[in-house]
């Protein structure tokens, strides 16, 4: 989150605040964590930008998928992040900010990695997507790619030559839109579903459908 938006989220909406001075070590965070990729970007691309996807930055891979192999690494990572996010709890933010550097590893293997997540849902990759903070866009994310499964969630992540490296999701109502993508893409290749805001991990889906959780 960038310094602009905390102090927008620390004054919220209201019109009528008058100009203050603010202490930076009093202005809070609105979220806790925040992914570490560090991410490039382009100007977008005129004939692909109106079909971007465009969301906030803070965004990135906040519900996002790893292999099940990493699931020790993840268990470790949320274990170590709710300490931290319950010591910097207040009653309206938090006085810090947790990064997530984690090394990530191949989800899904080259050649045509994104395609074959695209294959999945019968569908095709989008262009990459335009990350924003709240004044200005940022820019189209290079190495970038979305992918729309279905009409509430949007797949977006990194790729290179290996394969996918990041693939995260955005969710836009009807949560068992995504609960379904989950199902799917655990089937496909092995992948888990980590919901860093609520501090858990969708590990599998059961023989009756149900799913198995790991809560930090």
């Amino acid at each position: 989150m960038g310094w602009m938006d905390r102090i927008k989220a620390s004054l919220g909406s209201r019109k009528d605040v008058p100009p203050q001075r603010l202490d930076p070590v009093e202005v809070l965070y609105s979220m806790p964590t925040i992914a570490g990729d560090a991410l490039q970007f382009r100007a977008p691309d005129p004939a692909t930008a109106d079909g971007a996807p465009k969301f906030h930055e803070d965004e990135w891979c906040q519900l996002e998928f790893w292999p099940a192999a990493a699931l020790p690494q993840l268990q470790r990572a949320l274990t170590e992040y709710k300490a931290f996010e319950l010591a910097h709890r207040l009653p309206n933010g938090w006085s810090a900010l947790h990064v997530r550097h984690l090394d990530r590893p191949v989800l899904v293997q080259a050649p045509g990695a994104v395609q074959r997540l695209a294959d999945e849902f019968a569908t095709l990759p989008i262009a990459a997507p335009i990350l924003t903070t709240s004044a200005q866009a940022l820019g189209q994310v290079v190495g970038g790619f979305a992918i729309q499964p279905s009409s509430d969630v949007l797949l977006h992540g990194l790729a290179d030559a290996g394969g996918v490296r990041a693939l995260g999701a955005t969710l836009d109502g009807d949560d068992m839109q995504l609960s379904a993508v989950f199902a799917t893409l655990h089937a496909a290749f092995g992948l888990v579903l980590v919901d860093w805001r609520q501090q858990f991990v969708l590990t599998a889906v059961e023989a009756n459908g149900d799913f198995s959780v790991w809560q930090a």
